[in-house]
C-alpha cells in the first residue's frame, strides 16, 4: 500500500498544507553520520559500560570519571569531559560541554543527568538535531525518553544549520516518536527572527503520519473569480480512508465547497471528489446550484479480474471555463466516462465495457456504448507449426437519442491466420483475416434513407516485412553504432459501400510514419477503407558509445497501385483514405544538451501539407529547461491551425527561478496563453508566484471564433511552503510549465 499524505495540523489562528508521498527530509538535508559504535549496541543490553582516561571508586557505590569519559546505555552513547555514576541512585550525571547520541538524536548540552531505570534523560542548554531527518533546535531543558521528547522554552526548524529562515519557538514542544507526531504550545513562528503568527497550540508530523486538522490556505486571483481562498480541512477516517473538505471564497461568484475521499484496500482504491456551488453571483439567473462530481476507481480483484470506472459530471458545459477544477483541464469540451470490467484468461480473455463522452458546448452529441462486450484469444493458437490462429468477437450497442439513427446494435467477427517469421535481422509476416459485421440500425425518423439491417463481410490481406542492419562507425576515435531498418508492407481490402453505416466510434487516424503501417486508417471499425496498396518506409539511427542515440530519421510512404472505387463512402474530416501521404519524423541530439525533433506529414496528391510540428529543446538540468515549438494542422474541426510557442525556466541567481511561456496563434496573430512565474527556493522553504493571462473557451462558439474573439482572462497566484515540516522535499519547476493549455513535453513525444 503506497503512502498516505502527510500533515500539519493546527488549533488556532492560522494553518498550514503539508502533503508529503516522499519521506519528510528538505532537498539538501543530509543525514548525521553517527559514531561507529552505536551500530553494535544492543537495545536490550540494561548494563552500563564506562570508557574514561581516569576513574576514582568511592566505595562500591559511586565512582567518579575524568578525561574523554564515553558511557554506553543500550542504545546510547554519551561523551563528557567528567561524569559521575551512582550504583544506588542507578544515574548518570556529566556536564563540561557533552555530547549526547541515540538511534534518532544528536545533542550537545551544558549538562545531562539520565534515570538509567526508566530510561529517562534530562539535558540542559541542549542544541539538538535528529539523526535521520530535518529537524533542529534548542532548549533550555529537554527530556528524553524511548517513547517522547519534550523541550521547555524550545525552538524547532528543518533549516540546515546556520540557516535560520524560519523557526517555531514554544514554551513546549513533546515530539511522539513512536506515532510520529509533535505538537507545540504557545508558539510564536518567525521569519528571520521576525515574528509573524501566534499558534496556540499545534501539532506536525516527523513522519509520514497523517492527522486530521487543517491545511493551508491557497490563495489567488482572477479577472473571472475575483480573489479565490480555498481552505481545506483535512479528516483521517482510517488507516486507508480520509476525506478533505475545502470551503472556496470567491469574491465574484460565491462560496463554493469542495470534496475529496479517498480510499485504499488491498484490492480497491480510488477517489470520489465532489464540488458544490449553491449560486453563483455572476450568473444568477443563468444557473441554479452548480457542481461538479467525479469517481475514479480500479479494483484487481485476483490476477485474472480488473475493474475499472471513470466518470466525471457537471452540471453545466460552462463549469469548467468558468470555475475550473484540479481534476480535469479548463479547455476540456468533452468528459470521458467509462465503466469496464475484464478477465484475462490462459485462453479467451473477456471484457464488458460501458463507455460515454459528455459533450460540452455547441457540439454534436456522440454516441454513447451500452454495453460493448469483446472476447478473443489470449494467445494464438497453433494450426501447423509455425501457422498461428487467433480470433476477436465484439458486440455493442450504441445510444444518441439526438442523432438521425438514435440506437444500432454491431456485432463483429474477426477470424485471423498469421505465419510469422522473427529473427533478430529480419521479420516476415503474412496475415490474412475475415471480417464480419451485422449492423441493426434504428431510426426515429420516418422514411429515412437508413437501412434498418445492413452485413458487411471483408477479407484482408497483409504482407509486411522489416530488415534490422547495423555497422559501426567512427565516433571522435570511439566506436559508435549506427542501423538501417527498411520496412515494406503490402495491403489488400477489396471496396465494400459502407454509406449506409452510421459512424457510431469511428473517425479518421492522423497517417504519421508508424500510421502509416496500420491495416485501417480510421478508428473503430464502422469504415474499413479499400486498400490496393504498398507502404515502404526506412529508420537509419545513430547511437555513441555508449548507446545513447544521437539521431534517428523516418520515411514513408503509402503508394496506390489501384485507385479507390468510392472516395465519398469513407469521406471523414476533411480527409479521405486515398491520400497518399508521405510521413517523416526526425530527432536530433545535435550537440550536448541540445535536441531537435520534427514529423511532418505531406499530401502527395493534392501538394499540400497536412500536419507538422517541430521543436529546438535545450535540457541543461532539471531548472535549466528552454523549448522552441511550433505546431500546425491544416484540418483541426474544418480549421487550419497554426501556433508558435516558447517556454523554459532558467536560474536567476542562487536558489531564484525563472518559469515562463508564451503560445502565439499565427493564423489569427493573437496570444492564446502566456504565464510568468518566479520562485525562491532554499533548503528549508519556498515561495512561488505565478501570474497567467489566457483566452476562455467559450463553448457556444465554434474554434475560429473563439480564437478570434475570445475573452482573455488573467489570474495571479502565491505558494508558499516549509520544506520537511510535513511537506514535499522538492518544491519543483517543471509542474508550473505544465499547468498551461499546451505544457511542456519532451521532443521526443511531440509527434504522438
Amino acid at each position: 500500500m503506497k503512502a498516505w499524505f502527510s500533515r500539519i495540523i493546527i488549533t488556532g489562528l492560522f494553518c498550514g498544507q503539508l502533503q508529503a508521498e516522499e519521506p519528510v527530509i528538505p532537498m539538501c538535508y543530509q543525514p548525521l553520520a553517527q559514531p561507529d559504535v552505536l551500530s553494535t549496541l544492543d537495545p536490550n543490553d540494561n548494563a552500563v559500560r564506562i570508557n574514561s582516561d581516569i576513574a576514582d571508586l568511592s566505595g562500591n557505590q559511586t565512582a567518579v570519571f575524568n578525561g574523554n569519559v564515553e558511557i554506553i546505555h543500550r542504545e546510547t552513547l554519551l561523551s563528557a569531559p567528567s561524569a559521575r555514576f551512582s550504583r544506588s541512585e542507578q544515574s548518570i550525571f556529566a556536564d563540561g560541554g557533552i555530547e549526547y547520541f541515540d538511534s534518532s538524536l544528536k545533542v550537545s548540552a551544558s549538562s545531562f543527568n539520565a534515570d538509567t531505570v526508566n530510561n529517562v534523560a534530562r539535558i540542559t542548554d541542549a542544541k539538538y538535531q535528529f539523526i535521520a531527518q530535518a529537524g533542529r533546535g534548542y532548549a533550555d531543558t529537554l527530556f528524553a525518553s524511548p517513547e517522547q521528547i519534550s523541550l521547555n522554552q524550545a525552538l524547532f526548524t528543518t533549516c540546515p544549520v546556520a540557516d535560520n529562515s524560519w523557526a517555531l519557538h514554544a514554551n513546549d514542544i513533546n515530539i511522539q516518536a513512536d506515532e510520529g507526531w509533535g505538537s507545540a504550545r504557545n508558539a510564536v513562528f518567525k521569519i528571520k527572527d521576525i515574528p509573524v503568527f501566534y499558534l496556540p497550540y499545534l501539532t506536525f508530523p516527523v513522519n509520514e503520519q497523517r492527522k486530521t486538522g487543517l491545511l493551508l490556505p491557497k490563495v489567488g486571483s482572477s479577472q473571472l473569480l475575483g480573489l479565490d481562498i480555498e481552505l481545506p480541512y483535512y479528516i483521517t477516517l482510517a488507516d486507508n480512508y480520509d476525506i478533505t473538505l475545502t470551503p472556496r471564497y470567491m469574491s465574484k461568484r460565491g462560496t463554493q465547497l469542495k470534496s475529496e475521499f479517498r480510499y485504499l484496500t488491498v484490492a480497491h482504491q480510488g477517489t470520489l471528489q465532489l464540488e458544490y456551488l449553491s449560486s453563483d453571483n455572476e450568473k444568477a439567473n443563468d444557473f441554479g446550484s452548480r457542481y461538479l462530481s467525479h469517481l475514479n476507481h480500479r479494483s484487481d480483484f485476483n490476477s485474472s479480474w480488473r475493474g475499472y470506472i471513470d466518470f466525471t459530471d457537471v452540471s453545466d458545459d460552462a463549469y469548467l471555463t468558468e470555475l475550473g477544477s484540479d481534476y480535469t483541464n479548463q479547455s476540456d469540451t468533452q468528459l470521458y466516462r467509462e465503466a469496464t470490467l475484464a478477465h484475462y484468461g490462459s485462453v479467451v480473455n473477456s471484457m464488458i465495457r460501458l463507455q460515454g463522452f459528455e459533450i460540452l458546448g455547441n457540439f454534436t452529441d456522440a454516441y454513447k456504448t451500452l454495453p460493448e462486450v469483446t472476447l478473443s484469444s489470449a494467445k494464438p493458437m497453433m494450426l501447423l507449426n509455425p501457422l498461428e490462429f487467433d480470433w476477436l468477437a465484439n458486440y455493442a450497442h450504441f445510444q444518441n437519442d439526438k442523432a438521425l439513427i438514435n440506437s444500432a446494435d454491431r456485432l463483429h467477427l474477426q477470424p485471423t491466420v498469421r505465419l510469422p517469421f522473427v529473427t533478430p535481422a529480419l521479420e516476415f509476416t503474412a496475415e490474412a483475416s475475415m471480417l464480419y459485421t451485422y449492423y441493426q440500425q434504428n431510426t426515429a425518423v420516418e422514411n429515412a434513407a437508413i437501412k434498418n439491417s445492413v452485413q458487411r463481410v471483408l477479407p484482408t490481406l497483409r504482407l509486411y516485412s522489416r530488415l534490422n542492419m547495423e555497422r559501426e562507425y567512427d565516433w571522435f576515435g570511439e566506436p559508435a553504432l549506427q542501423t538501417f531498418e527498411p520496412q515494406i508492407q503490402y495491403l489488400y481490402i477489396p471496396y465494400r459501400q459502407q454509406s449506409q453505416i452510421g459512424l457510431y466510434d469511428t473517425t479518421r487516424l492522423q497517417d504519421d510514419y508508424h500510421g502509416l503501417f496500420r491495416q485501417n486508417r480510421f478508428s473503430g471499425i464502422d469504415r474499413i477503407n479499400e486498400a490496393n496498396q504498398l507502404t515502404v518506409g526506412w529508420t537509419t539511427r545513430f547511437y555513441d558509445n555508449i548507446d545513447n542515440e544521437l539521431f534517428r530519421f523516418s520515411l514513408g510512404q503509402i503508394f496506390f497501385l489501384e485507385d479507390p472505387t468510392d472516395v465519398t463512402a469513407y469521406l471523414t474530416n476533411n480527409l479521405t483514405p486515398s491520400d497518399s501521404v508521405l510521413a517523416a519524423e526526425m530527432m536530433w541530439h545535435w550537440y550536448r544538451k541540445w535536441y531537435f525533433s520534427a514529423a511532418t506529414q505531406y499530401d502527395i496528391d493534392a501538394k499540400n501539407l497536412i500536419k507538422s510540428n517541430a521543436s529546438l529543446d535545450y535540457r541543461g538540468s532539471e531548472n535549466t529547461l528552454v523549448q522552441l515549438n511550433h505546431r500546425y494542422s491544416r484540418a483541426v474541426s474544418g480549421l487550419e491551425i497554426q501556433q508558435l510557442g516558447v517556454l523554459g525556466t532558467v536560474p536567476l541567481a542562487k536558489n531564484w527561478q525563472l518559469v515562463a511561456s508564451y503560445y502565439r496563434d499565427v493564423t489569427n496573430s493573437r496570444m492564446i496563453d502566456a504565464n510568468f512565474g518566479v520562485q525562491y527556493e532554499s533548503c528549508c522553504w519556498a515561495i512561488r508566484l505565478v501570474a497567467r493571462r489566457h483566452i476562455l473557451a467559450n463553448l457556444d462558439t465554434n474554434i475560429d471564433n473563439a480564437l478570434l474573439f475570445g475573452e482573455l482572462d488573467s489570474s495571479l497566484s502565491l505558494q508558499f511552503v516549509l520544506k520537511g515540516f510535513g511537506d514535499k522535499a522538492g518544491f519543483g519547476v517543471t509542474d508550473m510549465l505544465s499547468n498551461g493549455i499546451f505544457g511542456y513535453r519532451r521532443p521526443y513525444l511531440l509527434t504522438n
